[in-house]
């Protein structure tokens, strides 16, 4: 009995997967997946897209779109993400962009791409502009770097940045140079001119060609020929290189009258309120060329000559990089310049201030500079606040964390309940 049993069992089986063979393999099965379509793809995205196939006639046009294959990045059914897409924007981007993919895991991340999407910058489809982008380069560029735009009107330009053509000398994904090149300063700048400085009459060519150009040019523009600047010692700028140098020969070394520390510290005196030279401050204790560790020693791009602050910082501090990419990901958009910008001497001032961290002000005064008017109308801060969890006095970081927050203001946790509860316990 369940010998029978068990081959009739098996009958059942083989007759069951031969009708699925006859449904899904046999060629001209009316239940076949590609005879229930009206019609082939793109075709039939095209009968209510009807605009999109205009849009081929466009100048650029990306390959995917261009050979139809519309489900490569859409689900023609239904989809969690705006646009039926398969999945996240860049998700779907970065598996055919694999160098991209490559980059973003090994340099830093453009700011743009850390807290948007492709498609903020790019067309998915087509477009009159290279690249796919939504708007021309100049133009796109300077929607986020405003500040730039000023220096358009300077008398001396470098020819890519006057152009508009930004992408000439930055990557606009990501890079593993400072301020998103796509090589080395020296490297870059001399792809279009030989270097041709000179000290009074002196060429020192030689000298300075395998020195960082941006330790002394602009790589926009300047007030000054030779794009110096556009901040920078007085004398250098005046090109009286004979204030601190010994006599320049071409061909040798370049030497400076005194050591860099007594040199800076000849104008820079201690008794200046502004200045308060630390000997025994960490970043400088054994150092050779102390003021050098933070400043150009000619001229610099940004005020007070310093250098590029996160490439200096993240050298020493890899595990605060690391929580604050980390928070990065968590929060994804980023409001504090900078945090998001890696500012860090908005913030901290090695060598020149006493306090924890080496702050520029308390956790209040520090805050309130940028943040005036929610320093308004904030909760109750100052000496007379005490924090029940460290006795000390409550101030803006008492609550918000510039590196490790879990929640939207930089907050160290969620506002709604689990902040308050961690000093006011019911």
């Amino acid at each position: 009995m369940n010998r029978t049993i068990r081959n009739s069992e098996r009958h059942i089986l083989r007759l069951l997967l031969f009708v699925l063979a006859a449904v899904f393999l046999i060629p001209g099965s009316e239940l076949s997946a590609a005879h229930r379509l009206k019609a082939n793809v793109p075709a039939l995205c095209y009968e209510c897209h009807k605009e999109m196939k205009e849009d081929l006639k466009d100048r650029y046009v990306h390959f995917l779109y261009k050979r139809g294959k519309c489900t490569t990045c859409h689900n023609s059914h239904v989809s969690n993400i705006k646009g039926l897409m398969n999945d996240e924007v860049d998700s779907v981007c970065l598996k055919c962009h694999e160098k991209m993919r490559e980059l973003l895991d090994r340099a830093a991340i453009h700011s743009a791409l850390k807290e948007g999407a492709c498609t903020d910058c790019h067309r998915p489809h087509s477009g009159d502009n290279k690249h796919l982008l939504v708007t021309e380069e100049k133009k796109l560029c300077m929607e986020c770097h405003e500040d730039l735009k000023a220096q358009f009107e300077k008398p001396y330009g470098c020819l890519p940045f006057k152009e508009g053509k930004c992408s000439s000398c930055h990557d606009s994904h990501a890079s593993v140079e400072a301020n998103m090149l796509i090589d080395a300063p020296n490297k870059l700048c001399q792809k279009c001119h030989a270097p041709g400085c000179k000290a009074g009459d002196v060429s020192i060519s030689s000298i300075v060609k395998d020195s960082d150009c941006t330790g002394c040019h602009s790589g926009h523009a300047s007030d000054e020929k030779g794009l110096l600047g556009p901040y920078g010692h007085t004398v250098f700028l005046a090109k009286n290189c004979q204030e601190c140098h010994n006599p320049i020969t071409a061909d040798l070394k370049v030497t400076t009258k005194m050591k860099v520390k007594e040199l800076c510290l000849n104008c820079h005196k201690q008794s200046d309120a502004k200045i308060k030279y630390i000997e025994n401050d960490i970043h400088i204790k054994d150092a050779k060329n102390p003021c050098m560790l933070c400043h150009n020693n000619h001229a610099s791009g940004k005020k007070s000559i310093t250098k590029n602050e996160s490439r200096i910082c993240i050298k020493c501090h890899e595990a605060t990089e690391k929580r604050t990419a980390s928070m990065e990901k968590t929060l994804k958009t980023i409001k504090c310049v900078p945090v998001k910008e890696r500012q860090c001497f908005d913030c901290h001032i090695p060598t020149h201030s006493d306090r924890p961290l080496n702050y520029r002000g308390d956790g209040i005064d520090m805050c309130s500079r940028c943040h005036a008017t929610q320093h308004k109308i904030t909760h109750p801060l100052g000496k007379d606040v005490i924090d029940p969890r460290d006795g000390g006095p409550l101030t803006c970081l008492s609550c918000h964390s510039m590196h490790a927050a879990r929640d939207e203001f930089l907050l160290t946790y969620d506002r709604n309940r689990t902040l308050c509860i961690q000093c006011h316990k019911m």
